[in-house]
């Protein structure tokens, strides 16, 4: 017996067509095991699927699950907002709290901030786990190694560092933006990392930038999840704007833009934002922009 399956294509972090991070959202799915998710995204291959079904809690909006080629993560940004824009911009659900979209993940309820004006969906803004500051990697001849670069490349009184906003992720400073265009991952290195520590994936960033309003430039790598390169990475901005308020980097206090995927061919912008009080961070911002670019069913024996 076929079941039929719909689901949307979109966008992710861009307001321009074939720009940042594609993403497959399956708006019901409560017939599908954990097995033919994991079937069905890497069918798809595309960095994040997203599987919904009616919410668990009496906070939630809806109930999601995000699978990458490779394995299930219990958070991901440009899964939330892109999700949470599908939702509102079709008006899949109505929220039960003015403003917010809550997301029930595998981590627990995630909060999208957002407002709409003109009947148009703006200023999605998710909400992450506060940072927990993890691991420093003081070799920098061997982070250098990592990237395909050399020592001198990297930002030298600044560390490379674990941030984990829901999933951790390796930091690494790089002083140039030619560095960064440079950058050729060494799995071998990688994958002997990952055996020592747990880590989502590497971000290396640069404050040269494509965009003269834009703060940061960078790049993610996560083989292991089954992707060699993602252009637009949510989950890695909440701690990349810790990083940056932490060592005093940049100003994060107001919604600020960051780059990523130009080395893909496809431009993303992500905005992060840390809300700070008495000298502590009480909120991790990140969001974006969201095109929906298309429709599918998808057939599978039930």
């Amino acid at each position: 017996m076929q079941e039929q399956l719909d689901y949307f294509l979109l966008d992710v972090f861009t307001e321009t067509p074939f720009g940042g991070n594609p993403l497959a959202v399956f708006t019901q799915s409560d017939t599908l095991s954990t097995e033919q998710m994991h079937k069905i995204t890497k069918e798809l291959n595309l960095s994040e699927t997203v599987f919904l079904n009616g919410a668990q809690t009496s906070d939630g909006d809806v109930s999601m699950r995000i699978f990458t080629p490779g394995k299930e993560l219990p958070t991901a940004g440009h899964p939330s907002i892109g999700t949470a824009f599908l939702l509102l911009s079709l008006k899949l659900i109505t929220p039960k709290q003015p403003n917010k979209v809550v997301l029930e993940q595998e981590i627990g309820n995630i909060t999208i901030h957002y407002k709409i004006e003109a009947n148009e969906v703006t200023e999605l803004m998710m909400e992450q786990p506060l940072p927990k500051f993890e691991a420093t990697f003081r070799n920098k001849e061997l982070m250098g190694a990592l990237l395909g670069l050399n020592a001198i490349d990297l930002y030298q009184d600044y560390p490379c560092r674990i941030v984990n906003c829901g999933n951790p992720f390796l930091i690494v400073p790089i002083n140039s933006l030619t560095a960064v265009k440079n950058i050729q991952l060494k799995n071998e290195i990688y994958h002997d990392i990952c055996e020592e520590i747990e880590i989502t994936g590497v971000l290396a960033f640069t404050l040269e930038t494509e965009g003269k309003n834009n703060i940061t430039h960078s790049r993610m790598f996560a083989p292991q999840l089954g992707i060699i390169e993602d252009p637009a990475t949510g989950s890695a901005h909440g701690p990349l704007a810790a990083y940056l308020h932490n060592y005093q980097l940049a100003p994060v206090k107001q919604v600020s833009r960051c780059e990523q995927g130009f080395e893909m061919g496809r431009p993303s912008y992500i905005n992060i934002q840390i809300i700070e009080e008495g000298g502590k961070i009480q909120k991790v911002l990140v969001g974006g922009k969201s095109v929906i670019m298309g429709k599918g069913t998808l057939y599978h024996s039930a």
